[in-house]
């Protein structure tokens, strides 16, 4: 056996990111299935054999049982999709907007002609690039390792690095938007994936071999998936707020189909109010009033609602990150550390306690631990909007450039302006073609 071969089959067991954390691939997959209410009782004796197999080198064996474990998988996968919505409508009817009637009450404010749009967007996306090159260094750390190594952090732990996969899906989004239109659907955004993405991680790798192997969304979620409950919709979907300012109906709604390709129960709950809260954003509204409003676009019941409430909760109780990231951790900290929960919790968090500082903000998230990268950017993204550029200090900014690198094939590097510009320009789009329609629906100008 080649050492290519057996480094592959080593990794599906134990690897290491580039932050310096050891990753356990197939014993996490098993653990979100049980964070899901899966019996995995079966898989337990499996993985004592892997570790065994994985000690003694024997890489033939490691590679059985790790296809044993996800046979196991494959059978759980089955009961997680029953009941689990499908479409916009269907995912919308179990909101707490929607029991309240409260989704669509008054039309939206056409926001893309404000002449701080733009400004807006810019310090939205600069911001985002600034939370995941701080966040970068200590992705997947835990909050007590973070303060032992680094203490108070006041600055950038290294140079920052512009190329992250939370940038690169956004590209993605206007690029589909580009080729197909304000119509897009998930399979159109699934196919630009396949054209353009080299590789992706966890939830994403799934839905995109899936698609490559002619498994469309809806379906591509699901298959060999077991992390669709993961950060990876949460981290790409602010986008959608920006192409639809004040108008979270609208965002949310657009956040459904792009996470669809990949993610449900609590990802795809990340993903809308991710969109939710950036579309919100352009409101300026304080940080619990967004934090609250956005929620109305979610399940009224479930996990990830419940874990907003009572993360809005402890920041007004204690007024720390450290007393409420130790208050939440019973409930938190079962799940690995690239779950959607403990990351919303730690975006909310960042959110509550740095009261509109931007610094303040994405430095209280980064304390926080956990998939850092992801949710320093998102905290980071949300207070550049509600800011604008001139509410980013130039330290912070100054390091990052002129805009961002990526590894999506032929976008390898994308400045600001032509950013700003791209998502300016389809959003104002989307609008007209918002109006338009809510018009012929309505009867306007009709005789």
């Amino acid at each position: 056996m080649d050492e290519k071969r057996r480094s592959e089959i080593a990794a599906l067991w134990s690897t290491e990111t580039a932050s310096g954390v050891t990753v356990h691939p197939t014993r996490a997959a098993v653990d979100a299935l049980a964070n899901l209410g899966c019996d995995m009782g079966a898989a337990l004796p499996l993985l004592e054999e892997a570790e065994a197999a994985f000690a003694a080198e024997a890489w033939g064996s490691l590679a059985q049982i790790v296809a044993r474990v996800n046979a196991v998988m494959a059978g759980r996968l089955v009961g997680i999709r029953e009941g689990e919505p499908s479409t916009w409508d269907a995912y919308r009817s179990r909101t707490r907007g929607a029991l309240h009637g409260r989704l669509a009450a008054t039309p939206p404010v056409d926001r893309t002609q404000a002449p701080d749009y733009a400004d807006r967007v810019r310090a939205a996306w600069i911001g985002k690039c600034i939370g995941t090159a701080l966040g970068d260094p200590v992705e997947g750390w835990t909050r007590q390792r973070i303060a032992a190594e680094h203490g108070i952090i006041r600055d950038y732990l290294v140079p920052p690095k512009v190329e992250n996969d939370d940038t690169a899906y956004p590209i993605l989004v206007l690029h589909a938007l580009d080729e197909h239109g304000v119509d897009f659907t998930s399979a159109d955004l699934a196919l630009e994936w396949v054209a353009h993405l080299p590789f992706a991680f966890t939830a994403e790798w799934a839905a995109l071999e899936n698609v490559k192997a002619g498994v469309l969304p809806p379906e591509s979620r699901w298959d060999r998936n077991p992390c669709g409950a993961w950060v990876g919709g949460q981290m790409r979907t602010e986008i959608h707020g920006l192409l639809a300012p004040s108008d979270p109906e609208r965002a949310g709604e657009l956040a459904f189909r792009d996470a669809g390709i990949s993610h449900y129960r609590e990802g795809m709950d990340g993903a809308v109010y991710a969109a939710a809260l950036m579309s919100l954003a352009f409101d300026k509204p304080r940080a619990e009033s967004l934090l609250r409003d956005a929620l109305r676009f979610v399940p009224a019941e479930g996990s990830f609602a419940a874990t907003v409430e009572e993360t809005i909760d402890a920041c007004r109780r204690y007024g720390d990150a450290v007393r409420v990231m130790d208050a939440l951790a019973p409930s938190i900290d079962r799940h690995h550390w690239i779950h959607t929960l403990p990351n919303i919790a730690c975006v909310v968090t960042g959110l509550m306690l740095g009261e509109g500082d931007f610094e303040r903000s994405i430095l209280t998230t980064l304390r926080c631990g956990y998939d850092t990268d992801c949710s320093t950017g998102q905290a980071a993204a949300l207070i550049g909007c509600l800011a604008g550029t001139e509410g980013i200090p130039e330290r912070w900014s100054a390091p990052i450039g002129s805009g961002l690198r990526t590894y999506v094939d032929g976008f390898e590097e994308v400045g600001f302006d032509r950013l700003v510009e791209w998502t300016v320009g389809w959003g104002r789009r989307l609008a007209a073609a918002g109006a338009t329609r809510s018009g012929r629906a309505k009867g306007v100008g009709q005789a």
